[in-house]
């Protein structure tokens, strides 16, 4: 839920140049998507505006506030309006835990979000009339949870049991009547059985 604090007399004051304000930045969360595979958590954002390039960053919750500068993760938006916007937090987020998503500005140029733990003069949060752009949100229960169906490998007979299938559909049938499988014969097939002493076996053209 996007939380805004206005007064009745603020919201006045606001109307005339705010709503352009608020709608070119703003983190629409009324479609967010969250995923969960492989441990990590995927939590997409249908829209995003921004006023300059920077950060979408998710912050933990605690007694209803952004705990900062820490953060679970975040990804870059860009000037303008960004769409399908996915942060990957690299853990498995329980059912009701709290989450607030700021936007960040990319301050120092270097393309990499700098905001944390002794570095908060940089890639520092948006704001707007005096408070960070931010959407609050709780992970729902039953979340969508990605898995890949393991497959299944089908049971293969020994190459006896399936020489001796009774099974006429089964590409190894073989009936009654029909001679089992020979094994090599140097003199029928023509193959050399290791070990074998080929001296004088020569071809037939030798000597000549």
């Amino acid at each position: 839920m996007l939380k805004t604090f206005t007064t009745a007399a603020a919201l006045t004051a606001l109307m005339a140049g705010g709503a352009m304000a608020q709608d070119d930045m703003m983190i629409d969360e009324n479609a967010m998507e969250m995923s969960m595979a492989d441990g990590q958590t995927t939590v997409t954002f249908p829209r995003i505006n921004a006023r300059q390039d920077g950060y979408i960053v998710l912050h933990a919750v605690a007694d209803g506030e952004p705990v900062v500068p820490e953060s679970l993760g975040h990804a870059m938006v860009m000037a303008g309006e960004n769409t399908g916007v996915a942060v990957v937090v690299p853990m498995a987020l329980s059912a009701g835990t709290e989450l607030v998503a700021m936007l960040h500005a990319e301050t120092n140029g270097n393309g990499v979000y700098d905001f944390g733990p002794g570095m908060t003069d940089v890639d520092t949060p948006v704001l707007l009339n005096g408070a960070p752009v931010t959407a609050m949100f709780t992970v729902p229960e039953g979340m969508a949870v990605d898995t890949v169906d393991a497959v299944s490998t089908p049971d293969v007979a020994e190459p006896e049991e399936r020489a001796e299938s009774d099974d006429a559909e089964d590409p190894d049938y073989r009936d009654t009547t029909e001679s089992t499988i020979q094994p090599n014969d140097t003199e029928t097939e023509g193959f050399i059985e290791e070990g074998e002493d080929t001296e004088g076996a020569g071809d037939e053209d030798d000597g000549q």
